[in-house]
């Protein structure tokens, strides 16, 4: 049985599969902050909770413990939390973030589209707002992380319709994409194939090459 957790409002659906078997899915109310966990097989509510002051602008889930990221725009927050006890915060981070993701090679540290670039974190950091290092960049709204054997590099749609490709390691923009006309909203890698997908507010997709980058 695949696990969801799913955050719904009228202006759209954010979805992720939870790494754990058994546990239950949650969906939650962007536009209020709140998280409700329901089975994913039946849809009967476990529990609802506030997570944020504000809308919700996103979820990532950690690949092998049991953490949530929920990141609200809105608020200026990033909070972590763990399903194993009771969906608790376990840590705050001090961010406007619209969209957060772990890294897939090292998921101690994530990402987080900002108005100024990218910020990375460490979930084990002392401070709420103890950056780790920092992409600079225009307005980003939307990120993923694309792996070419043991090379990670950043991808990142911005607002003026751009999408920029980041060497991880140098935290240097290697290539600029200017396919689209406004701003990129959506960013998919391929987890097998050397692909990925970029989707843009001027209503194209598209589809790149991840090595050519065309």
């Amino acid at each position: 049985m695949k696990v969801c957790i799913v955050v719904s409002s009228r202006s759209g659906v954010h979805a992720r599969t939870l790494p754990s078997i058994g546990h239950p899915h949650s969906e939650g109310g962007r536009r209020h902050g709140n998280i409700k966990v329901c089975s994913d097989e039946t849809m009967q509510q476990f529990k609802t909770f506030r997570s944020h002051d504000r809308r919700i602008s996103y979820l990532d889930i950690h690949p092998s413990e049991p953490y949530v990221l929920s990141a609200s725009y809105r608020d200026d927050t990033v909070k972590m939390w763990n399903w194993e006890m009771d969906w608790e915060c376990v840590r705050t981070f001090d961010v406007r973030a619209r969209e957060v993701k772990f890294n897939p090679k090292d998921a101690d540290y994530f990402a987080c589209a900002t108005d100024y670039g990218v910020k990375i974190w460490n979930i084990a950091s002392p401070g709420s707002d103890d950056l780790t290092f920092y992409f600079r960049s225009s307005c980003v709204i939307s990120l993923d992380y694309l792996s070419r054997g043991d090379e990670l590099y950043l991808i990142t749609g911005n607002w003026d319709g751009s999408v920029k490709i980041w060497d991880w390691q140098s935290r240097s923009c290697l290539k600029t994409l200017k396919e689209h006309t406004a701003n990129v909203y959506t960013i998919c890698a391929h987890p097998d194939l050397p692909l990925f997908i970029t989707g843009s507010f001027d209503g194209t997709v598209c589809l790149w090459n991840s090595f050519t980058f065309e």
